[in-house]
């Protein structure tokens, strides 16, 4: 994956952006700040993809889960938000 700095960035903007992702073939960029990766521009077509994965993925574990009677109904709707509250405090 091609990169470009922060600083590079800043200079030239989208133009810069463009430039990296015509020298090759990938339609990402990695940004370094610092000598460090910290951010990644993706194409809008591989950011509906990635995004397209990752419901695909929550769908699976869903129905992992259903399958497998990992899961609890509600049955007090008015302190649903406490319980729920509580089970992420929990990590469940």
């Amino acid at each position: 994956m091609n990169s470009i700095t922060a600083n590079e960035l800043k200079r030239n903007g989208v133009a810069g952006i463009e430039r990296v992702m015509s020298q090759s073939h990938e339609s990402s960029v990695m940004i370094d700040v610092r000598g460090k990766t910290k951010y990644v521009i993706l194409s809008a077509d591989e950011f509906n993809q990635y995004r397209e994965y990752q419901l695909d993925l929550a769908i699976s574990e869903a129905e992992v889960s259903l399958a497998n009677g990992n899961y609890s109904t509600i049955d007090d709707i008015d302190n649903y938000a406490e319980t729920l509250e509580k089970e992420i405090s929990n990590g469940i």
